[in-house]
């Protein structure tokens, strides 16, 4: 049953609250498996890197939103958790940006040879 607390916000019936937190974590599973995956095929490119980065940033952030689906508030530890995949998001556009530069000028090769 849905209501509302004294902020205006709707609340969500507790079933699907916590029903959504196993579906969270199995989606959540399945998107840093294909990223991994995409990782290990373009390791050797010159967005290796910056693949890395964001598979971790994936992961980071689907155990950020499991945490907070089931606490319900936000502590201290999940501002810090927050932050940190804040600066992992961040060190990763400044690679793509930097590896785009690198790019256009010609300077970048790879770590090695791509092969698919």
């Amino acid at each position: 049953m849905t209501g509302s607390d004294d902020d205006g916000y709707t609340m969500v019936h507790p079933v699907i609250h916590y029903a959504s937190i196993p579906l969270v974590i199995i989606i959540s599973t399945v998107a840093g498996v294909f990223a991994l995956l995409s990782w290990r095929i373009f390791r050797n490119s010159p967005f290796g890197t910056a693949i890395a980065l964001l598979t971790l940033g994936m992961v980071a952030m689907a155990a950020y939103h499991v945490i907070l689906l089931a606490t319900e508030t936000e502590p201290f530890v999940l501002h810090v958790f927050r932050s940190a995949i804040n600066t992992i998001i961040a060190i990763f556009i400044g690679l793509m940006v930097i590896r785009h530069r690198q790019l256009r000028q010609g300077q970048i090769t790879g770590d090695g040879e791509w092969v698919d």
